[in-house]
């Protein structure tokens, strides 16, 4: 329970929805055109695969479980995708900047999902400004684009750094110095293992067939993560110096890390 009695919520929370001149179609049970808030990344010459970074990263994120806002791939005129994904938000407005401090202390779940999920997908540009909190509502986590395979121009230096950052941890994530609770980790280890190689290559493969990544790179990108998909627990515990708060260290990675 939340303060003052209230119960959590744990979904994604408010969208920004404009029923403004919506049209319902009664043919289909009353179901409304509506129009949405969406926000729409597209690559740049300084980031050429974030597309494929946010949509891959984001549906394995959705696919854990993890409160990543809906998207999907979109066809833009003049040819090409972007990743557009709907905006989180308290009636259309983004949420400030989380207090990571009490945002850690008052949903522990979400932060150990969070940095398990980042350890996954080799995320390392988390911060206060890409989680969203609407505290005694609900928790948003967007922004991956420079997950995956980075900054990388081109896709030679994609596959160099894949082969160089497969067993490496993300070693300054924003939120173990302020974590308390370690001990949701065991169950996002496991929400993490139970998504299926299947799912791994149609989010992958999904970016090859847009033309975002070449076959080696789809090829390289999908044996990436499911490397890394067992070893998160080793990872984890490589930099238990971050989590400084946690008086009771409780993974048991001989358990949760079966990939090692």
């Amino acid at each position: 329970m939340a303060a003052g009695g209230r119960s959590q919520k744990h979904g994604v929370g408010y969208f920004d929805v404009d029923l403004w001149g919506a049209r319902i179609d009664d043919s289909s049970g009353g179901v409304s055109h509506l129009r949405l808030n969406a926000y729409a990344r597209k690559n740049t010459p300084e980031r050429p695969f974030a597309v494929a970074n946010d949509y891959i990263a984001s549906s394995l994120g959705i696919a854990t479980g993890l409160p990543v806002p809906p998207g999907t791939l979109v066809g833009v005129y003049g040819g090409g995708y972007n990743y557009a994904s709907l905006a989180f938000g308290d009636r259309g407005d983004r949420p400030p900047p989380i207090i990571l401090p009490k945002f850690c202390e008052e949903r522990p779940w979400e932060a150990c999902g969070i940095i398990a999920f980042d350890q996954w997908i080799h995320n390392t540009d988390r911060h206060d400004g890409n989680i969203g909190y609407l505290p005694d509502f609900a928790v948003a986590v967007f922004d991956h684009d420079l997950s995956l395979l980075n900054e990388s121009r081109d896709s030679t230096a994609a596959l160099a750094l894949l082969g160089q950052s497969q067993d490496t941890p993300v070693k300054y994530h924003c939120l173990p110095t302020h974590l308390k609770d370690v001990s949701h980790f065991s169950e996002w280890f496991e929400r993490i293992a139970s998504v299926t190689r299947r799912e791994i290559r149609r989010a992958v493969a999904t970016t090859h067939s847009a033309e975002l990544l070449t076959a080696d790179l789809r090829d390289a990108l999908i044996a990436f993560l499911e490397h890394r998909q067992t070893r998160i627990g080793s990872f984890i515990e490589r930099t238990r110096d971050q989590y400084q708060k946690v008086d009771s260290w409780t993974l048991d990675i001989k358990e949760v890390d079966s990939g090692s």
